[in-house]
């Protein structure tokens, strides 16, 4: 029972994006242990008779290592997006113990109401499309919320039918298919996988930006956009907007003299190379080789190919790796922009790596960390890995404004590091970056990452 409660809960929500991250990240927990643990009970009580252990055994392991191969191999390939997940979760429903009786005139309506249900959301949801009354009327409660509703329904009809197995089935693979329709988000005009992750171009209006805005995300958390209009193509948006810390900083450096050296951890759509003058030097430090050839072709993104003044250098791989084999004391700006969804890689806030960066860095250069998080306070590590190093840091976070086009900024959270007080100087006489009281937290290494610290911190700050 336990296992078809939490099967049909994650068929309604997998698919949906919340900001209720911790009760799901039970749900689906939960919907694991209970799948496998039923599978187990299911294994042992068709176990053979001794004599055939051996073979049973080596089945199993078998059955694994094909299953590995399946996820890690195949699925990037055949799959545009991690669509494994909830197949899976569908498929194993036809584990479940079956019952021979015919099903009863009842569980067969109710297979019917879960399924018509089911198929009601996403028919729903295109009318709404050409329909303003029916957008109106949702949109006042939430069209998110009015599908999970409507799911729920189904669910509890999928329930009371959970021993008819391929009844119930049916409409939890009904329910993960309109889960996953509503849950887009956007109409994706491009949708690719790699060994990365997913990325995805969508195209959505934006009056303000002069019509179309083509967006690059990757997992849950944009990436970068930038308007199709000539008149605004060429204007850094969301995190690199002028506004922001990062765009900040870009300008503040090139303020400095004619020509500067920047380098950017993380593409994206390669919004950075909107700052890129004739007379700089830019390099991007990117791990995915979809990420550059998405960012350069001129049908999703122009920033490098139409808006960068000059040609701007890819170096693919780990930047950790690659930053090694570039010249000390050559580069005026670094700015650490490297995110896997939502989440910054560990390994590049370490001290180790700040150390790193700063090896590069001339003696007024600066580095920007970018630590916009929504779950993770990631910045006190950062800020006392510098101050170990001696460095100086200055933080700031901007909050974007309300009045602002939906992709025109972002609120950004950042933090400037530099060999010395000197580099920072003008950042501090803009009176935006300032400086972090003394924090006690311990500096992240290459051998000591703290996440549920990082997480602590910022359910705290939350509550707070």
């Amino acid at each position: 029972m336990l296992q078809a409660t939490f099967t049909v809960m994650i068929a309604a929500l997998v698919g949906m994006t919340t900001g209720h991250w911790l009760m799901l990240l039970g749900v689906h927990l939960a919907a694991f242990f209970f799948t496998t643990l039923m599978c187990h009970q299911q294994l042992a009580a068709r176990r053979p008779t001794p004599d055939r252990l051996t073979e049973f055994y080596l089945l199993m392991s078998l059955g694994g290592v094909l299953g590995g191969a399946f996820t890690a191999l195949l699925a990037p390939t055949l799959f545009e997006t991690v669509l494994e997940y909830p197949l899976v979760m569908v498929l194993v429903c036809l584990a479940r113990p079956w019952l021979g009786a015919r099903p009863a005139k009842h569980e067969v309506w109710l297979m019917t109401a879960g399924l018509t249900i089911a198929v009601s959301v996403p028919l729903l949801f295109e009318m709404m499309r050409y329909d303003a009354s029916l957008r109106t009327m949702f949109s006042d409660f939430g069209l998110t919320a009015t599908a999970q509703i409507i799911l729920g329904a189904a669910a509890i009809c999928a329930f009371l039918i959970r021993d008819r197995v391929l009844m119930f089935t049916a409409v939890v693979a009904a329910m993960t298919v309109s889960a996953h329709y509503i849950g887009r988000g956007y109409d994706w005009s491009l949708s690719e996988r790699s060994f990365f992750g997913v990325m995805r171009v969508a195209v959505t209006p934006d009056p303000k930006m002069g019509g179309d805005v083509h967006v690059l995300m990757h997992g849950t958390t944009l990436h970068g956009a930038q308007a199709r209009n000539p008149d605004f193509a060429c204007a850094p948006t969301m995190y690199y907007a002028e506004t922001t810390p990062l765009g900040q900083a870009a300008e503040l450096i090139q303020a400095r003299g004619p020509g500067a050296n920047i380098g950017v951890v993380g593409q994206g759509s390669g919004a950075m190379a909107a700052y890129k003058r004739a007379s700089d030097q830019m390099t991007f430090f990117e791990i995915d080789p979809m990420v550059d050839r998405l960012s350069r072709d001129p049908k999703w993104f122009t920033f490098i190919s139409n808006c960068a003044q000059g040609p701007i250098r890819t170096v693919l791989g780990d930047a950790r790796l690659t930053l090694n084999k570039e010249a000390s004391r050559s580069y005026d700006l670094l700015v650490i922009d490297a995110f896997s969804s939502d989440a910054v890689p560990t390994h590049l806030l370490t001290r180790e790596a700040i150390e790193g960066y700063l090896r590069l860095l001339k003696p007024k250069g600066v580095v920007v960390l970018h630590l916009s998080n929504r779950n993770l306070e990631i910045t006190l590590p950062a800020v006392a890995a510098a101050r170990q190093l001696g460095a100086a840091e200055l933080h700031q976070i901007y909050i974007e404004h309300p009045d602002a086009a939906l992709m025109a900024e972002a609120s950004t959270e950042a933090l400037a590091i530099s060999p010395t007080p000197e580099g920072l100087a003008d950042f501090k006489a803009d009176g935006r970056w300032r400086k972090l009281e003394p924090t006690d937290v311990r500096p992240w290494t290459d051998d000591y990452v703290n996440l549920f610290g990082a997480l602590v911190r910022s359910m705290k700050a939350r509550a707070g």
